[in-house]
């Protein structure tokens, strides 16, 4: 008996210690969300025809900052930095077939070409943000970041220039855009069969955005208080 109760202070000893960590983790945490509309997503690209473009309005995902991070453009730098560097989590995901380019022909050969079946999302996570410096008071902050881009199933290292701006005291915005291209990905550029192999795809596109996330409403009245 003594034995069975030894076990069991123990097991809720280590269940405490990991619910306290737990929480102690949430808590050192701000985490922005994204919005349902206002965002969006550009790919541009070229053709033997002629340019194109495909457009999202949904971009999901979010972003996080340690706590005591404040992201205020009107001021000189970033309270948290070190060494320049941010500690921060972003993941993205967007849908291969919210990308339209106003005709369903198009679509269609580039959800093809992207595998959109198998590999339905394009996805993103970043791995480092470094602040660029020096920084204009009234401005956006701009990073240096290094992440990595997933396309058809298929990784890659993605360096990229990305601004962040407050919109308001709840709600981030940020932007960037960066160049790629298909093969590195595994697509191959679409040469439509209704052209007989006529019109051919070039191999570089770039992705552009436009992201608002924003406090859940709990830790929007919290910041608030």
């Amino acid at each position: 008996m003594k034995k069975h109760l030894w076990l069991f202070g123990r097991h809720a000893v280590c269940a405490s210690i990991l619910l306290v960590a737990g929480a102690l983790w949430a808590a050192g945490w701000v985490k922005y969300e994204a919005l349902p509309t206002g965002s969006s997503v550009k790919i541009d690209g070229t053709s033997t025809l002629h340019d194109w473009t495909v457009e999202g309005k949904l971009i999901r995902g979010s972003m996080e900052f340690e706590e005591g991070v404040e992201i205020d453009p009107t001021q000189k730098t970033i309270p948290g930095l070190k060494e320049g560097k941010l500690n921060a989590r972003v993941e993205v995901s967007i849908l291969v077939r919210s990308l339209k380019s106003g005709k369903s022909s198009m679509d269609s050969v580039m959800q093809q070409a992207m595998k959109q079946k198998e590999f339905p999302t394009i996805d993103y996570r970043m791995k480092e943000m470094v602040l660029k410096e020096p920084h204009t008071s009234g401005t956006p902050f701009v990073f240096h970041t290094k992440g990595e881009l997933t396309v058809s199933g298929v990784t890659r290292t993605n360096l990229m220039q990305v601004s962040i701006d407050r919109v308001d005291k709840d709600k981030l915005k940020a932007t960037g855009s960066t160049n790629v291209k298909m093969t590195d990905f595994g697509i191959q550029p679409p040469a439509p069969k209704i052209a007989a192999g006529l019109i051919k795809t070039g191999d570089d596109v770039k992705i552009t955005f436009e992201w608002l996330l924003a406090l859940p409403a709990k830790s929007a009245d919290a910041s608030q208080k």
